[in-house]
């Protein structure tokens, strides 16, 4: 089982090569200020970790946007629209799948997009409900000012369309079969030193940041433990290095 150890030797062979371990932190499904919210910023301040927040745009409170400008690590990605699955019977939830019609679907992503505006730190990045879009929207998202997407595994290419980056995640903390649990720290641990290791022998693309993946209004006390030793040990290292958003998609 993957242990604090194996994360330790492999930032450690990092270090040996001379290269700067890169990961980058995003939590999804923020709408309004809250005790795990206020969790999570505190967490992200004490330990000077940067953090994407993913924002629902529809039922975003104009209090969180108060709140997070306070908050200079903290970067405002764009959430969906409504966080709503559409897709047909039988399929993975997704609010933007192939079936509908697209005209609609940009106009719910351009209005999200405007009404995240006001949000300081605002980037113009997409991250899809459940990490999962129609592949056929992603040319049409610069014409109404999106210029990256984020889901989650390795990604395929950095330019998924033109003009358009693309930085995932890699690690999610939470067990969504399992009553919405922590996954365990060997399982955790696992897919960051696995996506870190990828990267290292060349893979996966090696250019793409680790992506952390949490989301805060589901975590149990096992998750926020692990957070705060992780987040902790990453920083104490020197070949681990926390980038921000921006500097996660745009390097």
């Amino acid at each position: 089982m993957t242990g604090w150890r194996d994360l330790e030797r492999e930032l450690d062979a990092w270090e040996t090569d001379g290269r700067a371990a890169t990961l980058w932190w995003r939590d999804d499904d923020a709408v309004r200020v809250s005790d795990p919210l206020e969790r999570l910023l505190g967490m992200s301040e004490a330990s000077r970790t940067p953090i994407a927040l993913a924002v629902v745009p529809r039922d975003a409170e104009p209090a969180l946007g108060e709140r997070l400008a306070g908050h200079r690590l903290c970067s405002v990605l764009q959430h969906g629209y409504a966080h709503l699955d559409r897709a047909p019977a039988g399929a993975g939830k997704s609010e933007f799948p192939a079936h509908r019609d697209r005209r609609r679907m940009l106009s719910e992503l351009a209005e999200g997009r405007n009404s995240l505006i006001r949000f300081e730190r605002a980037l113009p990045v997409l991250v899809p409900p459940w990490n999962r879009i129609d592949p056929g929207l992603l040319p049409a998202l610069p014409g109404i000012g999106l210029r990256a997407v984020s889901t989650y595994k390795a990604r395929k290419a950095r330019h998924p369309a033109p003009d358009v980056s693309c930085t995932n995640t890699h690690a999610d903390i939470v067990d969504w079969p399992c009553e919405r649990r922590f996954v365990g720290l060997g399982a955790a641990l696992d897919l960051v030193v696995g996506h870190l290791s990828a990267r290292r022998r060349g893979t996966v693309d090696a250019e793409e940041p680790t992506g952390l993946l949490t989301h805060h209004l589901v975590h149990d006390e096992a998750c926020w433990d692990f957070l705060g030793e992780f987040v902790a040990r990453v920083r104490s290292h020197a070949a681990a290095l926390w980038l921000g958003a921006r500097e996660a998609f745009w390097p």
